[in-house]
């Protein structure tokens, strides 16, 4: 369906339903692409390895601040220069966020690598966890280029109206990963590692979903560097729309580490079920993120 018939045609109410029923799936099959590696751990029965797996989500909590600030940014300035059937503007939104999106993911990376020790010491990591939470947070840091920019486009897929598509390479990710996590964890007795390493290639096989949809189906989006600028106040408007979500993800991740820290103290069993009660209730959340998105 074209996007003019979606956004000006259309009766309410079907539109919000054609948009926010994929929108809302696609969050729920986030919040189980997020349980994957804490479930399919929990088979190993080792407490520990599922506790460094609950230290660790703040990092992927802060990866989705950045995600969705781009992508909820990006959206927006997206959604109003197709208002204004500006193509060009379009454009430069779409490229700026994606290459935005990878030079914050080359950098989380850079930083996570180099400062592992110190940060998983600040998320509440001991000697028990701190291997199990080291292997994890490696793996991870490498993907999160992919991580970061999978989130982002999702949002970007959506603005143009093809909330199906945005659906979709979420899934691709998703199957990805469960179908992964067993076979890294309980068959390459991997552990924690395994399910890092599962979760890094269900986000680079959703980037290569979104890298062709880009290339090949859209009309509007860009990956082109000539389009990414800093003029115009593109960047700018970006970020200031996306900065709620932002400071909502990031406070987020601050809570879960003074809860983490608060609770290693009594041993690192409570530390795996916090966070297994944490994944749990992301169900809520994403379910209102999802409706509010697909809006």
């Amino acid at each position: 369906m074209d996007e003019h018939e979606l956004m000006g045609q259309m009766k309410i109410s079907k539109a919000v339903a054609k948009m926010a029923i994929p929108s809302v799936i696609s969050s729920l099959v986030t919040v189980v692409y997020n349980m994957a590696d804490t479930f399919f751990v929990g088979q190993t029965g080792d407490p520990l390895q599922v506790a460094a797996v609950s230290l660790t989500n703040p990092i992927f909590i802060l990866m989705m601040a950045f995600a969705n600030m781009l992508g909820m940014g990006g959206s927006a300035v997206l959604s109003v220069a197709l208002g204004e059937k500006n193509e060009v503007r379009a454009k430069k939104a779409s490229s700026l966020v994606t290459w935005a999106s990878v030079a914050i993911g080359v950098v989380f990376a850079l930083l996570l690598i180099v400062f592992m020790n110190p940060v998983l010491t600040l998320f509440g990591a001991n000697a028990e966890t701190c291997e199990f939470a080291r292997g994890y947070t490696f793996h991870i840091s490498y993907g999160a280029p992919f991580i970061i920019w999978s989130a982002a486009a999702s949002f970007i897929v959506r603005a143009e109206g093809a909330s199906r598509e945005a659906m979709t390479g979420s899934m691709i990710g998703t199957i990805a990963n469960i179908v992964l996590d067993p076979v890294f964890i309980s068959g390459l007795h991997m552990g924690t590692a395994g399910a890092a390493i599962a979760t890094t290639i269900g986000n680079v096989l959703a980037s290569v979903y979104y890298l062709w949809y880009f290339l090949k189906k859209s009309r509007v989006l860009s990956l082109h560097w000539k389009y990414v600028t800093l003029r115009e106040g593109i960047l700018g408007r970006i970020c200031f729309t996306g900065l709620p979500t932002a400071i909502f993800s990031a406070l987020m991740s601050v809570s879960t580490i003074i809860l983490n820290q608060l609770l290693v103290v009594y041993g690192n069993d409570p530390v795996a079920a916090i966070g297994i009660v944490f994944k749990a209730n992301m169900f809520i959340t994403f379910l209102q993120m999802g409706l509010a998105n697909g809006v």
